[in-house]
Formats: structure tokens, C-alpha cells, sequence
């Protein structure tokens, strides 16, 4: 952004900030069974059982909180939904919980009844808004692309044309006259708020959403200021719709109309993690995948990707411009990417798009070769868990017994094949008591090393021919785009990192790296 393209933005800085909250007694309802629920299965043993309707339940719910749409349509789908809790409930109950499954029953009874209703309560929270602020016309913000078609006809269905776009186009250089954001505040960049694009916004979510209200300055001084920043968002009566919040009569909590605590909606940074297994994000237990620190970060198209906080952890495609102009693929340490980065990603790793090509080039000897590999580091890794000092404790002994080197957090890592000398290979294996199979083992796991070396070469090759052209033009454009791959039946996505949210996750390191999204498990 230029200096003339800031000065733009902070004509603007003394931007009113305006929530309006939107109270709807069935959604309400449904926030509150579902939580009662999450909570009593995030307690429970054998919780696999409700893995799939748990990702049900937060991907309805997501969508109901995020997109203007009437509670009936087949977008949100939540009579489908219903329909699927109720076919679960079927199959669970022979031998799941009685307790959890009335409470799932309950879940979809509300949801049940919620998408036969016409209303359409947050698009009604923005009609609201842009008629007490004089404003028949603006830019409606969402948080995924994938919407906007079906959010406009829904404002062409209540005589309010607007136009609809993403945090992308609130983040930009365009300055707006008004702009109304749909769905919880936490999602939106900093930038949105403490230096607006418009002279008034306006932050419609349901009223179960709670965010800190305060506004903070971009730059303590500098010479870009053209008004008093807003310093806090005031908060509007609520819009109440619905009628009053029905009985639940299989949860004894709900009997009351029900009271939404922080517990009823979860953080940003939790959605995007809801579909990860149920033991995923607890402390690793002996045996289990190792886990890493991981920040969740938001990208241009509404989902979301874990990466690395620690160097050499692992690897992620990039997509930069070149001097001329023109797409440039590199593969780089994912713990080095950041807001404005335009990552390639797929529903598995990068990692694991390698070694899937890998195994292929490798044969029937893919098995094999594997094994030795896994072997020595799970070895490596004992020694390490069992040695008084730990890490330190083994780096001291393996110098000691000749060896240059010692890099034990990335030698027991997912991402290493080998030590990067074979001297220091050598000290490993005596070290383990496997000295006489060092030769050998050096010599298989060098031809994985090679074969991900070229299943690297060629992944970035089948990336950088999809990439170019028009899809290249798109990306620039839209700041997202699938592709599909020449050489896979797979395809991929690329889209620019939006914000990195606040937050350290710890999980297993081949959940990195993964085109998540908060609606889908």
C-alpha cells in the first residue's frame, strides 16, 4: 500500500463502529443444545462414537452464525442436518450413552424445527443497520466466497441490494462509504477496525457472540492521521426476532430460556480445529503421534491451515511473483510464512502429497524402506525419552562418540530421512547397537531421500504449470483459487494467509499444513 493509499484509508479513521446484535429464539435454542451437548461429549469416554455429529453440529452452526441466508434454505442445510443427527441417533443407540443421546436428540429437534422457519435473522440484523444509518447501499462482508451468489439473492429477496464480498475487500486499499460484517468479530484482521475503509461499519453477528470492544490505534503516532481513532464499538439495542426461546424438555439445563456463557460458541482458532479427532489436541500420551506447537492461520477463501511455530518442522508450497511478473513456486520451512503469503494446500499435507508420490515411484519396496526408516528414529526417540538429560543428555553422548552433529529434534522429526552425513549415521547406529546394519540402512533410506527429492521436483512442477495463465490472473485477482494437478487426481488449493490468529495449539505434525475449514470435519 502507498502512502497516497494509507492517507486514503485514515480520511476514514474517524469511522463510527456499530454492533448490532440479533437475538432469535430458535437459533438460541440451538446454540444452547448443541453446546450442552459438545461439552458432556468432550468429557466423555469413547467420544469416537460422536465424531461425525459433532462435526454436524459446529459445521451447522458455523454456517448459521456466518452467512445471511433464511434459516430454510438448502445452503445451510439444517434440516438435512437434522435429518442426519436423527439417522445417527438410530445407529448409536444400541450402544452409546443414553444420557448423550438425549441430549443429541434435542440438538436435532432444535435444529429440526430451526430450518423450517422462513426468517432470515442476520441478513434482517443488516436491512437494520444500513436504515438507521441513512445507508441503502453497501459492501456486506462475509467469511467465505463460497456464499456470495446465494447472500445476494437473499438481499435482492428483501429489496436491499448490496454488494458482497470477503475481509479481503475490507482489507484493501478501496475506502467504502459503508460496510456491515456479518459473523463473529474475532475472525476479522486487526487492520479492519483500527484503520477502517469506510466512514461506518457496522458488526451484525448473533448476540451468543461476546468480543472485547475496544479498538486499538495501528500506530501510536506518525504523520497518517486525519481524525481521532475510534477508540471503542458501540454496542446497539439487539434486534429481537423469534419469539420467546422454547423448552427443551430432554435437557434439564435448558428447561429455562436458555443463558449463552463463552462456553456456547467457540473461538476462531477452535473452529477451525472441531474436526480434528477427539485426541488430537490433548497432551501426547507414550505411543501417540509426537505433537508440535502450531498457530492457526485464516486464508483469503474463509478456511484455514495449522503451521509450524518451530522451524524445520515442516515444509509448505509457496506461489511468489517473479521479477517479470510470473508465478514462482518454491517449497519453503512453514514456519517462515506469513500474512500476504500465498500457500498451495491440499485436504493432506504437503509432507504427505510427497510421500504418497514417493511410495509410488518406490514400488513394492516402498514397505521396506519405510520400516527402516521409521525404525531408527522411534529408536532415537526412546533413548532420548529414557536418557536422565533427554535431548541434551544424547547430543552430549553421540559427540562424544565422533559425531559433528547432533540435531535430535529434527533427526526424531517427520520431515528426516537420514543425518546429512553419513558419518554421523554411522555414530547413530552404533549408538543404538545396530552398527552393522549402518551400510545397509544408509544406502536404503538414500533412495527415499532421492525419491522425495523428486516427488518434490515434480510437485512443484505440476503446481507451477496449473498456476500459470489465467489461474495465475485469478489468484491476483480474487487472492484464492483451486487448481487442479496434471499429474494426480488430486487438486489443490492456493490462497493468501489473511491473519494469523492468536494462539498456540499443540498436534500431532501431519495434521500441518491441511486445508481445513471450519464447516467441515
Amino acid at each position: 500500500m502507498s502512502i497516497l493509499d494509507v492517507d486514503g484509508v485514515y480520511r476514514s479513521a474517524d469511522a463510527e463502529v456499530s454492533e448490532q446484535p440479533v437475538r432469535h429464539a430458535g437459533v438460541s435454542t440451538f446454540m444452547h443444545t448443541a453446546s450442552l451437548f459438545l461439552r458432556a461429549v468432550g468429557d466423555a469416554e469413547g467420544s469416537d462414537l460422536w465424531r461425525q455429529p459433532c462435526a454436524d453440529i459446529r459445521r451447522a452452526r458455523w454456517l448459521l452464525g456466518t452467512v445471511p441466508l433464511p434459516l430454510d434454505s438448502g445452503t445451510l442445510g439444517l434440516r438435512k442436518t437434522a435429518g442426519a443427527l436423527a439417522d445417527r441417533i438410530r445407529v448409536l443407540g444400541p450402544v452409546a450413552d443414553r444420557s448423550l443421546l438425549g441430549q443429541l436428540n434435542a440438538v436435532a429437534d432444535a435444529l429440526r424445527k430451526l430450518g423450517g422457519e422462513r426468517d432470515t435473522p442476520l441478513a434482517r440484523g443488516v436491512v437494520k443497520y444500513l436504515a438507521s444509518s441513512g445507508t441503502s447501499r453497501a459492501l456486506v462482508v462475509v467469511t467465505n466466497r463460497v456464499y456470495q451468489n446465494d447472500v445476494v439473492d437473499a438481499f435482492t429477496a428483501l429489496r436491499c441490494p448490496v454488494e458482497v464480498g470477503t475481509v479481503r475487500d475490507l482489507a484493501g486499499t478501496g475506502v467504502y462509504d459503508a460496510a456491515v460484517v456479518v459473523g463473529p468479530v474475532g475472525w476479522l484482521p486487526p487492520g479492519v477496525l483500527n484503520a477502517p475503509r469506510a466512514a461506518r461499519i457496522g458488526l451484525v453477528h448473533y448476540d451468543f457472540y461476546r468480543e472485547p470492544q475496544e479498538v486499538w490505534p495501528l500506530f501510536e503516532e506518525g504523520p497518517v492521521l486525519r481524525g481521532p481513532m475510534p477508540s471503542r464499538i458501540s454496542r446497539r439495542p439487539p434486534l429481537v426476532l423469534g419469539g420467546a426461546p422454547g423448552r427443551v424438555a430432554s435437557v434439564p439445563e435448558a428447561q429455562e430460556a436458555p443463558v449463552l456463557t463463552g462456553f456456547d460458541v467457540l473461538s476462531l482458532a477452535g473452529d477451525a480445529v472441531a474436526g480434528l479427532p477427539a485426541d488430537v489436541l490433548p497432551e501426547a500420551a507414550p505411543g501417540t503421534h509426537e505433537r508440535v506447537a502450531a498457530q492457526v492461520a485464516q486464508l483469503a477463501d474463509g478456511s484455514f491451515v495449522l503451521l509450524p511455530l518451530e522451524a524445520s518442522v515442516h515444509k509448505v508450497l509457496l506461489v511468489e511473483e517473479d521479477d517479470e511478473g510470473r508465478p514462482a513456486v518454491e517449497a519453503v520451512d512453514a514456519a517462515t510464512v506469513t500474512v500476504g503469503d500465498a500457500v498451495v494446500l491440499r485436504g493432506g499435507s504437503y509432507y504427505q502429497s510427497l510421500v504418497e508420490r514417493a511410495d509410488a515411484a518406490l514400488g513394492d519396496d516402498a514397505l521396506m524402506l519405510r520400516e527402516i526408516q521409521s525404525a531408527w528414529k522411534a529408536q532415537l526417540r526412546d533413548r532420548v525419552a529414557r536418557h536422565r538429560d533427554g535431548a541434551q543428555g544424547v547430543a552430549t553422548d553421540l559427540k562424544a562418540r565422533g559425531a559433528t552433529t547432533a540435531n535430535l529434534g529434527y533427526w526424531t522429526g517427520p520431515w528426516c530421512i537420514r543425518t546429512r552425513l553419513k558419518a554421523d549415521f554411522t555414530v547413530v547406529m552404533r549408538y543404538l547397537g545396530r552398527s552393522d546394519e549402518a551400510d545397509h540402512a544408509w544406502d536404503a533410506l538414500g533412495r527415499i531421500d532421492h525419491a522425495h527429492r523428486s516427488a518434490g521436483r515434480s510437485y512443484a512442477d505440476a503446481v507451477q504449470r496449473a498456476v500459470s495463465g489465467d489461474t495465475w490472473k485469478t489468484l491476483q485477482s480474487e487472492q484464492w483459487c483451486d487448481i487442479a494437478l496434471d499429474d494426480t487426481e488430486a487438486g489443490a488449493r492456493v490462497a493468501l494467509i489473511d491473519v494469523l490468529l492468536p494462539g498456540q495449539l499443540t498436534v500431532p505434525a501431519h495434521y500441518l499444513c491441511r486445508l481445513r475449514s471450519p464447516e467441515v470435519s
